[in-house]
């Protein structure tokens, strides 16, 4: 990784009466131990934040100009401080079109990695926090709330360029300030972000090509490739990267075979599956976390009760009759047939 640009910017508006206020830096931080860790903080942070979006950039430059002056930046025609400070400034534009308030530093990164070059634009805020000095003196401090990352932004320059449909329309990621709705438009609009994936229907849609791949295998060995799909794709959502189905394809051709009691004939490469079954499937996927684990647990709750097991019990030590809507569960775990014992026998 080369962190090629790191800069941050403060912009204020505490009175939504008042025009939004912005106090630029001139130059962008010199790399050393505490800018680079600063910046990854704020990178696994975004990472790790779930719900984010995938789209791209508004096709109206007038309206949502960030696009055009990234592409003036990487064709050497802006520096980058005077980029992150026109970004800043239609940040504020945005702004002072609504009455919310906001109090925040706007941090804007260029780096390269062996794959290509990313843009990271993060809202963070400070925290307050009360210590003791050296002379035994209660004092306030500030410290940044890196882990709290409100809005952000990445865009996958290599992506963004790419004339493939699929990689250009999920170029941009974004990520809002959960319970900020209007905080989070006005971040949108400022950044042009358009079009955004239904994350969710994509991958539901996926783990159905995985039941039909999987649905013919013995019991064991459908199970493994299911949780081997799941993993695979978890650890690449935990990394922040897209799930190419030619490598997990590879992944699942490299893991041995089960040895079952019955012999059967392995399945076809995932991918030549794919190619061959279901053509309109995409070459790359972004997963949705919570679908994933969905995948493999089954859960559901009410008012009154809440149920979650291993998709491999259907069928086995649990029972559903549709007709009567009911669950015959066997092998209860012991810690809940005791406490069903001690609650029907009153001790």
């Amino acid at each position: 990784m080369a962190l090629n640009h790191f800069i941050a910017h403060k912009i204020t508006r505490i009175d939504p009466a008042q025009s939004t206020t912005i106090d630029l830096r001139n130059a962008s931080w010199t790399s050393d131990g505490k800018v680079d860790e600063l910046f990854r903080d704020m990178k696994t942070s975004f990472i790790k934040r779930a719900g984010k979006e995938y789209g791209r950039f508004s096709d109206d430059r007038a309206a949502h100009p960030l696009a055009s002056w990234l592409q003036e930046f990487l064709d050497a025609k802006l520096g980058f401080d005077s980029f992150s400070k026109k970004l800043v400034q239609q940040l504020k534009s945005e702004l002072d079109k609504t009455g919310e308030p906001l109090e925040a530093l706007v941090a804007v990164a260029h780096e390269t990695l062996e794959n290509g070059d990313l843009l990271h634009i993060f809202i963070v805020q400070h925290n307050r926090g009360i210590y003791i000095d050296g002379d035994l003196d209660i004092a306030e401090s500030l410290h940044l709330d890196t882990a709290g990352i409100r809005l952000a932004a990445k865009v996958n320059i290599a992506d963004w360029r790419d004339d493939d449909p699929f990689r250009h329309g999920n170029a941009v990621c974004l990520l809002r300030w959960r319970g900020e709705k209007d905080l989070s438009e006005v971040f949108e609009n400022s950044i042009g972000f358009a079009e955004k994936i239904d994350v969710t229907a994509e991958t539901e849609a996926f783990l159905e090509v995985v039941h039909d791949y999987t649905k013919d295998l013995p019991a064991e060995v459908s199970n493994q490739t299911k949780a081997q799909v799941v993993e695979y794709c978890l650890q690449k959502e935990s990394e922040g990267k897209l799930v190419v189905i030619e490598e997990l394809s590879t992944n699942l051709q490299d893991t041995p075979p089960l040895n079952t009691e019955q012999p059967y004939t392995p399945p076809p490469k995932f991918s030549r599956f794919i190619a061959e079954k279901k053509p309109k499937v995409k070459p790359e996927l972004i997963p949705d976390k919570q679908q994933m684990k969905n995948f493999l647990r089954i859960s559901g709750r009410n008012e009154s009760m809440s149920m979650s097991f291993a998709s491999t019990c259907l069928g086995d030590s649990i029972v559903y009759d549709p007709e009567t809507e009911s669950l015959v569960i066997k092998n209860i775990p012991k810690s809940l047939k005791s406490r069903l014992k001690k609650h029907i026998t009153g001790f």
